[in-house]
């Protein structure tokens, strides 16, 4: 994982970059550098050696440009926008190349009940599981049940620097990998373009960029952090049923004091079985969250607790085609 970078390797990296991507602040696109490889293709190659020989990284390249994108029509406070991070393509470059030697042991460390971002395996999956979990869920004779839909707050933009890295070393990576991954996130800067002009640079303290390729596959392993949490729980309490260990959530007080994670009980939801209605007040007073029934959405499809028919998923169908007329 912590083998010399050749030439191969960079070029393959920065042809795996869509063309169609924003550039970022100095300008440059994917496309540009594709078009140019007979020419600069050397110089390239030195400066991300430069990087993964040294540990040391230029802030002109890990420099970010920040659009704030509406995501709602009449937009007046910070919140109602999304930021999306545009990384210059040398730095996209080296973070390619950490990622495809992470993706090397990404199934190994991953539990199977996580699909993405994992190799050999399909977000979509997680969908069947979560039907079949759903499926009679409301019938009155079978034992009381819940289920939490959690929604973290500005997850990407929350995590704690320390605890990707302790996360890194918990899983076994190379210390030397684990160096590269620290330096590119902590020592990034950040531009905002307001209006086509730049305002900036500042340093970040926490946090992960949307448009960095290293981000998703450290947020996973984040979530796997919490999976470990939540099953030594339930293994250290036999059974996972409701009893007075549910009103302990110091489980994940602890994930979110360590990642910076916390659950936005404005946008999470909790669905309970009918047969569970006797301790739904208990519950919601307990967690805080918005109650839900079936159907809720789910990675863009409808969770119900019979089989899935056309009409169920008529509203995606709907979506998808207007796409497609543009």
């Amino acid at each position: 994982m912590t083998r010399a970078v050749t030439r191969d390797d960079v070029k393959e990296a920065l042809f795996d970059n869509g063309e169609d991507k924003a550039p970022g602040p100095d300008g440059f696109s994917s496309g540009f550098f594709k078009a140019a490889w007979p020419v600069i293709g050397d110089e390239v190659t030195a400066t991300i050696q430069d990087f993964f020989n040294s540990g040391k990284l230029l802030k002109q390249i890990n420099c970010t440009l920040l659009s704030l994108i509406p995501k709602v029509a009449s937009p007046n406070v910070v919140g109602d926008f999304s930021p999306i991070a545009c990384c210059n393509v040398i730095y996209k470059v080296i973070t390619k190349i950490i990622v495809q030697r992470m993706q090397l042991v990404m199934s190994k460390i991953v539990s199977p009940s996580q699909m993405a971002f994992v190799p050999g395996r399909r977000i979509s999956s997680n969908i069947l599981l979560a039907q079949e979990l759903f499926s009679g869920y409301n019938q009155r004779d079978l034992p009381p049940r819940c289920a939490l839909k959690v929604d973290l707050r500005k997850a990407y933009d929350t995590i704690e620097w320390d605890f990707v890295i302790a996360s890194l070393t918990l899983f076994g990576f190379p210390s030397t990998l684990v160096a590269w991954v620290e330096k590119c996130i902590s020592s990034a800067t950040f531009a905002v373009s307001l209006n086509g002009e730049l305002h900036g640079f500042f340093k970040g303290a926490r946090g992960l960029r949307q448009g960095d390729p290293m981000s998703p596959y450290l947020f996973v392993l984040a979530m796997e952090v919490l999976h470990l949490l939540l099953l030594q729980r339930v293994k250290q309490f036999g059974d996972f049923c409701y009893h007075r260990h549910c009103e302990d959530r110091s489980f994940f007080h602890t994930f979110a004091k360590w990642s910076g994670h916390e659950a936005n009980v404005h946008k999470s939801q909790l669905i309970v079985s009918k047969s569970a209605l006797a301790i739904k007040p208990l519950l919601l007073a307990t967690l805080g969250f918005q109650e839900s029934v079936l159907p809720v959405r789910y990675l863009g499809l409808p969770l119900i607790s019979s089989r899935l028919t056309i009409r169920d998923c008529a509203p995606l169908i709907r979506k998808v085609d207007e796409r497609l007329k543009g």
